[in-house]
Formats: structure tokens, C-alpha cells, sequence
């Protein structure tokens, strides 16, 4: 029995929203900037985790992805449907950019000799607004570097096929 999973990339979004988010980026930091091993530098990461701050800053990362998400769903219900999968790769690629980039630069002072701001959490709230931004452009600039490729394999799908009466290659002759 086959199945296929119509609407996909929501739970990429997903996945990418629960899975990437501050303390991940504060551990390729404290490996890359910091020196540290692997396990040191996860031991340093997560040393102030809790689930109650994870599960507020995740809600607050979830805006852009879930905003990506209804915009492809809806998408996906228009005549427009083959530009779910270039919206989705740009929105993504524009979100998931200033999101890591975001949490890079908030954090990149722990590993530093930059001064720490004591307000660094705050970024936290306001990055996944302007990873909306990000996202959008993302997602535009696909759209509209797939728009001419769009209507070449569109002419490409409503070329006459090489089968007699214009019909199947398997369908008997008429007559």
C-alpha cells in the first residue's frame, strides 16, 4: 500500500523549528569559536536548558515557519500549485538563514572577547520576526527565478505526443 504524504514540507517546517533553534547554534559555537570538544561544548550549550524556556522561545521561532506553512498550504489549493516547491526552498532557506545567523551573532560574544549583553535572550523573541522578512524575500526570489522554467515545462507537458491520432500509444486504433 502506497502512501504519500500531500503537504510534506509541513513537517519539515516543523521539524526544523523544534530541532534548530538557540542552543544548538550556542553549541557549533562553543566547538567552532570556543575550542571546546563535542561533548564539552553540548555539556556547555545545554547547561541552562530547561523545557519551559525551550518550549517559550520555540513558540516564539515557530511564527515564521508556520506563517511559511499556511502560505505553501494555501498555495498548494491554487492554480499556482507548482510553485509550492520553490516558495517552500526559498522560504526555507531565508528563514533557517537569519535564524542561525541571528543566534550566531546574539551568542557569538560568550566565545568572544566582544562584550555580552545582559538583554541577549530578547534577541531571541525578535529574530523569528525578521526571519519572516528573510523568508519572504527567500521565498520570492524563487518564485520569480522559477517562473520562466514554469512555463517551459508547462509547453513541454502540452507538446502533441508521438502516438497515432493524437491518443495513447496503447489505445487501438479508431475506426
Amino acid at each position: 500500500m502506497k502512501t504519500t504524504f500531500k503537504h510534506w514540507y509541513l513537517l519539515v517546517l516543523l521539524l526544523v523549528a523544534l530541532v534548530i533553534n538557540e542552543n544548538v547554534v550556542q553549541w557549533a559555537l562553543a566547538v567552532k569559536v570556543g575550542g571546546h570538544s563535542i561533548a564539552t561544548g553540548f555539556a556547555d550549550a545545554f547547561k541552562y536548558f530547561t523545557i519551559v524556556g525551550y518550549l517559550f522561545f520555540t513558540a516564539f521561532r515557530l511564527v515564521p515557519y508556520i506563517g511559511l506553512g499556511i502560505i505553501l498550504f494555501v498555495l498548494s489549493k491554487t492554480k499556482l500549485k507548482d510553485y509550492v516547491l520553490p516558495v517552500f526552498i526559498g522560504g526555507f532557506i531565508g528563514i533557517l538563514a537569519m535564524i542561525l545567523w541571528g543566534s550566531w551573532m546574539a551568542q557569538r560574544p560568550y566565545y568572544t572577547d566582544e562584550h555580552a549583553s545582559s538583554t541577549t535572550a530578547i534577541a531571541f523573541l525578535f529574530i523569528p520576526i525578521y526571519a519572516c522578512f528573510t523568508g519572504g524575500i527567500g521565498a520570492l526570489a524563487l518564485a520569480v527565478l522559477f517562473t520562466p522554467f514554469r512555463f517551459l515545462i508547462r509547453k513541454k507537458k502540452a507538446e502533441p505526443t508521438d502516438a497515432p491520432y493524437g491518443g495513447s500509444a496503447n489505445a487501438p486504433p479508431r475506426g
